[in-house]
């Protein structure tokens, strides 16, 4: 059970001004939509949507990395680098809302579950181990110089830049995942 009631809908708020600031926080967020909501593989949204600027911020940032940033043009190691971080942190609820976001970027779910055995399957290519090491070293703060030029030499340096803040955004959102104890049903 969550610690933090979600705010999938208005209709989640009780209070009047509450729902005012909800219902325009989804009206940015889901402009022209009647009914607008987060569906259930967007729980830390709802969470973060009990302060509604927050929300906003974080969307933002969030489609931005996700969906502008060079380096996450490769959906495959962006998916791949996010479920690593999901695994790291044990954010199950995240891991799972992820799985089919990964597969529909080419990341199986063999794959995916073989992130905790990584380095002695024979299911990863060079470029994903990279990612998956890389990820590994920037979550546990300790990122060698040999393994931040090997990023660089693969992505370029602000491709290493990219892929580290998509690593450390994807941290926050597990982190906050499990503060709040959020749960996909």
């Amino acid at each position: 059970m969550p610690r933090v009631k979600p705010v999938f809908r208005p209709t989640d708020v009780s209070d009047e001004a509450g729902r005012a600031a909800v219902t325009a926080m989804f009206a940015q967020l889901m402009p022209g939509v009647v009914a607008p909501a987060f569906d259930e593989s967007h729980a830390g949204m709802a969470i973060a949507a009990r302060n509604p600027q927050l929300a906003l911020h974080l969307a933002k940032i969030s489609g931005f990395l996700a969906g502008e940033l060079p380096w996450s043009q490769r959906k495959d190691l962006r998916e791949l680098a996010i479920q690593t971080v999901n695994r790291h942190y044990r954010c199950d609820y995240s891991f799972r809302a992820r799985v089919p976001i990964a597969e529909a970027a080419g990341i199986s779910r063999e794959l995916q579950d073989s992130l905790g055995n990584w380095r002695a399957s024979g299911l990863f290519d060079a470029e994903q181990r990279l990612v998956v090491e890389y990820a590994e070293g920037v979550v546990g703060g300790a990122v060698p110089a040999e393994l931040f030029a090997r990023a660089v030499t693969a992505f370029g340096e602000a491709g290493a830049v990219e892929c580290t803040a998509v690593i450390a955004f994807w941290g926050f959102w597990a982190m906050l995942l499990n503060a709040t104890a959020a749960d996909l049903n």
